[in-house]
């Protein structure tokens, strides 16, 4: 069944700005945005804009009527909040859903290794919601697709999130700093969501796991010291110190600790959580070497 009508919730964060682009761009789809009732946020001129009720059933089923697709781009730690959106799409005749994902961890992965890892991080969320989901696909009332990519490579170089710190000129290398990572670049997830939305029939109930690029945190600071022409302090931790830093942080009650422990979950050399693979399930490949995309975010930092 074709997934032609979609409608975007959270369109506004990082990734939604550039799927929205990329879906927009293509002809068989029809792109529209939901946004909260009141919301001041602006989008690209030409995108229908739906506004909504988020705590109003009624509602959403109203927003979502004669939407084939709803695809989910909400933040990690509001991911519970999906739950509303699933029922409502369920009563609006909504064909397919595609919860938000959007990292290296799928959640069909199996459910003990999802739960682990989850509950590590101390944020719950993505995996109650993909339940919900599974058991109305198992009825045969709503079809999903999970977005499983890398993580994410322009949007971590710039807020660290892959130990370099462009401002300071600094690195944070976990352990020997050569285990090899799958990323994603922002622009190349909003490519693969586009090809998954339309090729329905292959994504249907199932993850579609990819990534742009696979380096090493060392490769990546020698990219990062030749475009920058200068050489970078480094701070060289083990994984489970940095783990153990955030579950510390947790425990103090600070709910973003938990980024910093899934941080050193992807980054353990051990790969519990198959952080690095190469499995590419869309025929979409990068293009930009890694480090054109280190000198292109270093040049704009």
């Amino acid at each position: 069944m074709s997934g032609k009508n979609v409608l975007v919730i959270g369109a506004s964060g990082n990734l939604g700005a550039p799927i929205v682009a990329a879906l927009a761009a293509e002809p068989s789809i029809s792109v529209t945005i939901l946004t909260r009732e009141g919301s001041t946020s602006t989008f690209p001129a030409g995108i229908p804009v739906k506004k909504a009720d988020y705590n109003s059933h009624d509602s959403l089923v109203a927003a979502f009527k004669g939407q084939d697709t709803i695809l989910s781009i909400v933040a990690t730690d509001a991911a519970i909040s999906q739950l509303k959106f699933v029922e409502a799409a369920v009563d609006a005749g909504v064909t397919r859903f595609y919860p938000t994902e959007y990292g290296s961890v799928a959640s069909d992965d199996g459910d003990d290794l999802v739960t682990s890892f989850w509950d590590k991080v101390g944020m719950h969320g993505k995996f109650e919601v993909f339940q919900r989901i599974r058991e109305l696909a198992a009825a045969g009332k709503l079809e999903y697709t999970l977005i499983a990519n890398g993580l994410f490579f322009d949007w971590g170089l710039q807020q660290g999130f892959l130990g370099l710190q462009p401002k300071d000129r600094k690195a944070i290398i976990f352990g020997s700093g050569d285990k090899v990572m799958s990323l994603s670049t922002l622009d190349h997830v909003a490519k693969v969501v586009t090809w998954a939305v339309t090729h329905p029939d292959e994504t249907r109930n199932r993850h579609v796991r990819f990534y742009s690029h696979r380096v090493t945190q060392n490769e990546l600071l020698a990219a990062a010291e030749k475009v920058t022409g200068t050489k970078w302090a480094v701070e060289r931790v083990s994984t489970a110190d940095w783990v153990a830093l955030g579950e510390a942080g947790l425990k103090a009650g600070n709910p973003y600790a938990g980024y910093q422990v899934l941080q050193g979950l992807v980054y353990d050399e051990v790969d519990t959580y198959q952080a690095d693979y190469t499995t590419n399930d869309a025929p979409i490949k990068a293009d930009k070497t890694a480090e054109e995309v280190v000198k292109e975010v270093l040049g704009s930092a």
